[in-house]
């Protein structure tokens, strides 16, 4: 069964990195944490530990699954976590998000992105 975020996910990044690429930077660290969260949120859906309406803890619980994420694990919370202080700072401080420190995030959250999607055709 396929990531039913997925293409959520992808709609998502794609819009991120249109709003990082206009200057948009605070709405791009927005969208591109989502759309990571969606592909882990997907998984979890996948694996049954959440349903489409889980609500509470859902940041902390992603997290919680990203670190599980094999070998990469540890790397994979620590860089998402990153990610979500960029978002928090985007949408609830009046400071901007620095473009580059969103910039050098980009590949790994895209890697976090794909693995979880891609782990739902896997049986894990």
């Amino acid at each position: 069964m396929a990531n039913i975020l997925s293409v959520k996910s992808e709609d998502t990044w794609t819009e991120g990195k249109r709003c990082l690429d206009a200057g948009m930077v605070n709405s791009a660290a927005n969208r591109i944490y989502y759309s990571v969260f969606q592909a882990v949120k997907g998984y979890a859906i996948h694996r049954g530990s959440w349903t489409m309406e889980t609500t509470d803890r859902v940041h902390t619980d992603a997290l919680k699954f990203v670190e599980q994420s094999g070998k990469l694990g540890r790397f994979y919370r620590s860089k998402m976590n990153e990610l979500f202080s960029l978002r928090v700072l985007a949408d609830y401080y009046p400071d901007t998000v620095i473009k580059k420190d969103l910039e050098e995030l980009l590949a790994d959250a895209d890697s976090i992105r794909r693995h979880h999607i891609s782990r739902c055709a896997d049986k894990t």
